[in-house]
């Protein structure tokens, strides 16, 4: 379940939005554009430009004719994947990912599914799984598509020279503030006495199964998990899913039918089932329960930290040596605590890109500045301990080829990237009806969308 909510939460900025537009789609609501048998609404435009900046994306540039042409661009790589035999999204994939929707919504709503349904003006659920299931699979086709264009595109270090050399001197940009950071990260262990409480439950639901109960109903009653609960615990994974491994070897380890003994990973605690066996993909149900932790062992937890803090402050040991000794997050501890951006395995780092909690802990940290003992809340609503260091901190300064080579190459690599997207819609429009709104017919895309 490792990034799991990261995940939904990024799959419902995209979804949420365009099924607000869809149901905003009123008289006064135009056609901005049509793309073969796919239309683009004025209302997208506006819902795009909102995503872009729930991602992070700086629109102050982006003006609307940029908008309109990544939405044309969506629509014919939809049309395109549509023919592609080699493209395929499974319907118990979009199942799976319309359920945790729709539990993210009932989670943002007060756990109401009846507030869901007024809001977006729907009068049953099965009525908003279909649309969500129409959307899903529209946005994957069209991003399976895009990938399987650009997949292969790699850029040498010749290409990303002659990339920054072509901008002219006078327009080379500047880059905000970056830092790289490191973390040690402590988290409370609950007693044996509270673990050992949750295993008996788990087995005792294990027996009420295998003697006939339902999963889906225990999960439900039972399962500390907000992102499966309310579809019993379901999930379509496959093992490269986004899963924890402990969680992976378990659901592969077992046969159609079978409950598993209860295992733990750095969620909790749990038992799994396999419904289904379909190739490489299995339906799963499990449900996750999480041993409480007393004040106690709290405390006890941020003490260690602090005291690792002061021994590291004394120069008694490095804060990588302490991060690869003492820290419980995974991801990080094997690098010695550095964060990396799992997007682009950078370790700079924009400022501006942080989540406003690290932002407000790094904004006025220098280099090799240490902070305080933070308090954080985990995926399970558990409270855990770190410490943050700002390892190198590089402030605003024009574009400079040696220090900002990462950030000068995964520039150049977009653009050819960009470019060869460009060159394969440009062929496409050619065998498809394109007809733009005269509103737009003053714009300069990137492609031949307006035929002379």
């Amino acid at each position: 379940m490792n990034q799991l909510k990261t995940l939904i939460i990024i799959i419902l900025t995209i979804i949420t939005g365009t099924i607000y537009a869809q149901q905003k789609r009123i008289k006064v609501d135009g056609i901005a554009a049509v793309v073969g048998n796919q239309i683009v609404l004025n209302s997208e435009l506006g819902q795009l430009k909102i995503q872009m900046k729930q991602q992070g994306i700086d629109t102050k540039n982006t003006d609307d004719c940029k908008i309109l042409e990544r939405l044309m661009q969506d629509k014919l790589l939809l049309i395109e994947a549509q023919k592609d035999t080699l493209i395929k999204v499974t319907d118990k994939e979009i199942e799976s990912m319309v359920d945790q929707q729709i539990e993210y919504m009932k989670t943002q709503m007060g756990g109401s599914i009846e507030k869901v349904l007024e809001f977006y003006n729907k009068n049953t659920l099965s009525e908003l799984q279909a649309e969500l299931s129409k959307i899903d699979r529209n946005k994957k086709l069209s991003e399976l598509k895009r990938q399987k264009i650009i997949k292969d595109i790699d850029i040498s270090p010749e290409e990303v020279k002659t990339f920054f050399d072509a901008i002219p001197k006078d327009k080379i940009p500047e880059i905000g503030t970056q830092v790289e950071l490191m973390q040690i990260v402590i988290k409370p262990k609950p007693d044996k006495e509270a673990e050992q409480k949750i295993i008996d439950k788990l087995k005792d639901i294990k027996k009420k199964v295998e003697n006939g109960a339902s999963f889906r109903a225990q999960a439900v009653l039972y399962s500390e998990d907000p992102g499966s609960r309310a579809n019993g615990g379901k999930y379509v994974i496959t093992r490269k899913s986004a899963f924890v491994q402990e969680f992976k070897d378990v659901a592969f380890s077992l046969e159609k039918g079978q409950v598993s003994e209860p295992f733990k990973t750095e969620f909790g605690w749990h038992i799994l089932t396999v419904e289904e066996i379909n190739g490489q993909e299995r339906v799963i149900r499990h449900i996750l329960m999480i041993p409480e932790i007393s004040f106690l062992n709290k405390r006890t937890a941020k003490k260690q930290l602090d005291t690792i803090r002061k021994r590291i402050l004394d120069k008694e040991l490095s804060f990588t040596e302490a991060a690869k000794e003492f820290s419980d997050d995974k991801e990080t501890k094997k690098n010695g605590g550095m964060i990396i951006d799992p997007n682009t395995g950078n370790t700079m780092l924009d400022l501006t890109m942080l989540d406003p909690r690290m932002h407000q802990v790094v904004e006025n940290m220098k280099n090799a500045d240490i902070s305080e003992v933070l308090t954080e809340t985990g995926r399970t609503g558990n409270e855990y301990y770190k410490i943050i260091k700002v390892n190198k901190r590089i402030e605003t300064h024009k574009m400079d080829f040696v220090k900002d080579y990462p950030k000068i190459k995964e520039m150049a690599l977009e653009e050819k990237k960009n470019k060869v997207l460009i060159k394969w819609i440009d062929e496409k429009i050619k065998n498809n009806y394109i007809n733009i709104n005269p509103e737009f017919q003053h714009c300069q895309f990137d492609s031949h969308w307006i035929k002379k």
